[in-house]
């Protein structure tokens, strides 16, 4: 082999080419390693909410009203138990009778209906409260009681009620007066054959009236049972515990 001898500055020339090249090779290798950045980064998905074993993610009862029962429980197409009703009303238009309400703000009394009595809608703008009394067995019609504040005379009125019936049946009925507290009432009751005042075209044999008639501070009030006199005839122990329960408001 034959030896080749170099001089110091030839050595030194060497070395720094070699360096050179070494350098650049990093910086090469470091730029390319450098990750290009993204211009809109993704944001992270947020954990799944956890749901405790007894709750129910369909309940809405955040969306009820304050002091609304909850629904959660209840089956498909039934209320929870406690739950108010939602309409008391039945397909007929009637509801039954609340004891003790006042249907009406111009009512001068507050009275309590019986329970199979029900509420129905007033025929005119003068009524105060209507009820449908259901019928009797045999009958096949309901009775009805009408609840008034008119103008007259407590006789004058009574003598219109008597005159509603036959002649015959006007000699028959019977008028007298009933403590309610320290109210007079005037009390009728006629039974035969019934025309409303509204002509022999529209009479109704064998119907009855039970009336009362209660003062007050301005108009009287009045409360007329008319119908089928098996229907009102079986009615009256009701009856006389309405106008009993009739308390001045």
């Amino acid at each position: 082999m034959t030896n080749v001898r170099l001089s110091l500055p030839t050595v030194l020339i060497l070395l720094a080419v070699v360096g050179a090249g070494a350098f650049a090779a990093g910086q090469s290798t470091s730029t390319s390693s450098s990750p290009t950045p993204l211009s809109n980064p993704a944001p992270p998905e947020p954990a799944p909410m956890a749901v405790a074993e007894n709750e129910d993610p369909t309940d809405n009862n955040d969306m009820l009203p304050p002091g609304h029962p909850p629904t959660t429980g209840a089956a498909p197409g039934q209320l929870p138990a406690g739950h108010p009703p939602v309409d008391s009303m039945d397909r007929t238009g009637a509801k039954p009778a609340a004891a003790g309400a006042i249907v009406s703000d111009q009512a001068p009394f507050e009275w309590k209906a019986p329970a199979r009595w029900q509420l129905v809608a007033n025929a005119n703008s003068m009524r105060i409260a209507t009820y449908r009394v259901p019928h009797a067995p045999g009958d096949s019609e309901d009775a009805e009681l009408s609840v008034v504040q008119a103008g007259g005379s407590v006789d004058a009125n009574a003598e219109r009620w008597i005159g509603q019936f036959d002649s015959a049946s006007q000699k028959t009925a019977k008028r007298g007066t009933r403590k309610v507290g320290s109210l007079d009432v005037a009390m009728v009751e006629v039974q035969g054959t019934y025309s409303g005042g509204m002509g022999k075209e529209s009479s109704r044999a064998g119907w009855a009236l039970l009336g009362a008639i209660a003062p007050t501070s301005s108009l009287p009030c009045f409360f007329k049972l008319t119908g089928p006199a098996k229907s009102v005839l079986a009615a009256r122990p009701e009856f006389d515990a309405l106008i009993a329960s009739l308390t001045p408001r």
